[in-house]
């Protein structure tokens, strides 16, 4: 009985390697896909790279003056 159970869990974590859980509400509303309880990890490394671009691109605009 035990072993069809593991084989549909194993199936499904499978099937979702890039998702992790959320750890908090920030997370469900700031990473994509927004208002779901599970992180996408592309979309995530995704929006921090973007972040960074942002902030770099306005600390250069702001050295420059």
């Amino acid at each position: 009985m035990y072993r069809p159970v593991v084989e549909a869990y194993q199936q499904l974590a499978d099937a979702r390697p890039l998702v992790r859980p959320t750890y908090n509400q920030l997370e469900v509303v700031l990473l994509p896909p927004y208002g779901d309880p599970e992180v996408h990890i592309p979309g995530e490394v995704g929006t921090y790279v973007a972040g960074g671009v942002l902030i770099n691109s306005i600390a250069e605009l702001c050295y420059n003056d």
